[in-house]
């Protein structure tokens, strides 16, 4: 079994070929085409469909793969690849792992991989027909009922921090046949002899996406984004024009008093997750979380074209948060809490944001007369007992009516804005009839 290909790129079986040192040939062919995608940074999609494209073309009977393993994201634990046969297609699964009631975490504790790895098994072989079949395992028996006849098991731990907690990953991998004769002992050798090799590759990818998760998740997607293609140097900085969202949160001591020190941090992410959740929900750009306040954009770039999508973008952000809000505090009363508040500014300018501090411990952070002028926007809202005020340009893009306030000096900043008030109330009934919906 060697590996050829046509003009089309497609992978050939070539017939008389089925020797040990045909098979040999052959996984060297595949591992060094795992290793290009090593350095290419392949998409996991594409490296398991391509090495099971090779695997088929060759003649291994392969009818499902399953590549798993966990991941470092703040949304869920561990990520699966499906290839089936019947489409050919790759379906890509993450799986949250919060508890004992939850279905990922019970099909987990019920699986061949958890079994191998409490058991530190490298390699699992289970027929599923005739007189030597095991089904010691549920989904085994879900497999045979789908017409699988064998299956085979492969666990590659890896380090991926030694200095860390993390310590050590797995990737599993698995095969399904439903050949009658199941698979064969050169099969099974030529899986387990390419197994390294695509670790390797899944690990690179792995290490590239969770890189990508920590950055976006500490900077957001887009300062995330421009820091890992580089801009990581002292002084490195991007100008954007955008509409610039300032909240903060109103009686957060009163907060604290009630709840204590240890359960304020909690306090202050269901409050996040109702003002700056909104924004990110409606296409905005979480910068920066100044204690209990929020800094946010909604880029509009160099085309003024792009000014009214981005304020109507923010107007339903608005007016999103305060229906969280609003739910929050019908919750927060019940339980005998003090309700949540806040102010919200926002204006339209330019913002530069990039790296400040000194060259061994760097900050990403955003500097602007603009964003400095959102910021005295909001707290002019507790003086004029508004929960939110807009500058005259986002006034002037949004549809909903608005109560003018008359014109402020912003404190520190020399300059006069004129200031409105937007009432939410149909803005809320459409997001209330899109939720329903």
């Amino acid at each position: 079994m060697v590996e050829n290909q046509n003009s089309t790129g497609v992978v050939m079986p070539l017939p008389g070929t089925n020797n040990a040192q045909a098979a040999r040939g052959f996984v060297r062919s595949v591992n060094d085409w795992l290793m290009e995608c090593a350095l290419d940074d392949t998409d996991i999609s594409e490296l398991l469909s391509g090495m099971v494209s090779r695997l088929v073309a060759s003649g291994i009977p392969i009818d499902r793969v399953m590549v798993a393993f966990k991941t470092l994201h703040p949304l869920y634990e561990g990520v699966s690849y499906i290839w089936n046969k019947e489409t050919g297609q790759v379906e890509r699964t993450t799986h949250m792992g919060m508890g004992e009631e939850d279905q990922d975490e019970r099909d987990w504790s019920e699986s061949p991989m958890k079994w191998m790895l409490d058991n530190d098994v490298s390699f699992l072989r289970r027929h599923l027909i005739g007189p030597s079949s095991v089904l010691d395992f549920p989904v085994l028996e879900s497999f045979r009922r789908n017409r699988g006849t064998d299956y085979y098991a492969l666990m590659t731990p890896f380090v991926t921090d030694r200095d860390s907690t993390l310590d050590s990953n797995r990737i599993f991998m698995t095969y399904l046949t439903r050949r009658p004769s199941g698979f064969s002992d050169e099969d099974l050798a030529i899986l387990s002899g390419i197994q390294r090799r695509f670790a390797v590759s899944c690990k690179m990818r792995i290490n590239h996406e969770e890189t990508s998760t920590i950055l976006e998740t500490y900077l957001g997607s887009d300062a995330g984004g421009r820091v890992r293609n580089g801009q990581i140097k002292l002084g490195d900085s991007t100008k954007t024009r955008a509409v610039i969202w300032f909240s903060d949160m109103r009686n957060s001591t009163s907060v604290a008093t009630h709840v204590g020190d240890d359960a304020f941090l909690g306090e202050m992410n269901a409050f996040f997750s109702a003002t700056a959740g909104a924004v990110l929900k409606h296409g905005g750009q979480v910068l920066r979380y100044i204690g209990d306040a929020t800094l946010a954009i909604f880029p509009i770039g160099d085309d003024e074209n792009n000014l009214e999508e981005a304020c109507l973008s923010a107007l339903y952000a608005a007016a999103e948060a305060q229906l969280n809000i609003d739910a929050l505090n019908a919750s927060r009363e019940g339980e005998g809490k003090p309700p949540f508040d806040y102010g919200l500014g926002m204006h339209v300018g330019d913002v530069i944001y990039g790296n400040v501090g000194v060259s061994e411990r760097v900050d990403f952070t955003v500097v602007g007369q603009a964003a400095n002028e959102a910021a005295r926007i909001e707290q002019l809202t507790k003086q004029l007992g508004k929960r939110v005020l807009v500058s005259s340009t986002v006034a002037s893009f949004i549809s909903c009516p608005t109560e003018e306030m008359g014109a402020y000096e912003l404190q520190g900043t020399g300059v006069s804005v004129k200031l409105f008030a937007p009432d939410f109330a149909e803005t809320c009934h459409r997001i209330e009839l899109m939720r329903a919906g």
